[in-house]
């Protein structure tokens, strides 16, 4: 199975390789307060990642809406959360204006996955096609089941005129044999009957 490491980004679509920097995406979410001195604490989206190590800033706000830019003065990690300090907020006065919020940074200071392994966002917007070329669809989201994960795909010109539902595929290497972020393809080898269970 590929890697799928669960961070998603801000814009469900793919951008240029030179606009990716824009993007923003959540690292971690649900901050709360911790303690005295407006330290705040927040559940790391993709446990075992450390997506905020050495990081001045981070953005403070929601996917998709505006964000605001915070200077990080304290950080630490406890679990599969981490802690923080931001320069300025002193008291729980100040950070409880916080709460709720998540903490997102740009797509270009991401830490770099294994060979084989993907974000979310780099995966939804890739086009799907079988080994003979036929185009199936758009991944549109990556769902978790507790198994392997199944790409979301929305029927393409490929998906025949009686596809109209997201058609649902195992995020197996056996089922998704080549994955090309650079070219923005997906490449599947489905068992028989499985795409005959959406009309393809």
């Amino acid at each position: 199975m590929p890697g799928i490491t669960n961070l998603k980004s801000s814009n469900r679509d793919r951008r240029p390789a030179d606009q990716e920097g824009d993007v923003e995406v959540t690292v971690a979410n649900g901050l709360r307060l911790r303690g005295a001195g407006g330290r705040l604490t927040a559940r790391l989206v993709a446990s075992g990642v450390d997506q905020l190590k050495g990081r001045d800033w981070v953005l403070v706000g929601r996917a998709g809406s505006q964000t605001r830019r915070l200077p990080v003065e304290e950080y630490s990690m406890y679990g599969d959360r981490v802690v923080l300090k931001f320069r300025g907020i002193d008291d729980a006065t100040g950070a409880s204006e916080l709460v709720g919020q998540d903490i997102l940074i740009p797509c270009n200071g991401l830490v770099d996955l294994p060979e084989g392994s993907y974000y979310i966002f780099q995966l939804v917007g890739l086009t799907v096609r079988t080994r003979d070329g036929r185009e199936i669809g758009k991944v549109c989201d990556i769902v978790h089941t507790g198994g392997t994960p199944l790409l979301a795909i929305e029927p393409g010109p490929g998906g025949g005129p009686s596809t109209r539902e997201e058609i649902l595929l195992p995020a197996a290497r056996s089922i998704c044999t080549a994955i090309d972020v650079a070219s923005g393809c997906i490449t599947i080898d489905p068992p028989e009957g499985l795409l005959e269970l959406y009309g393809i």
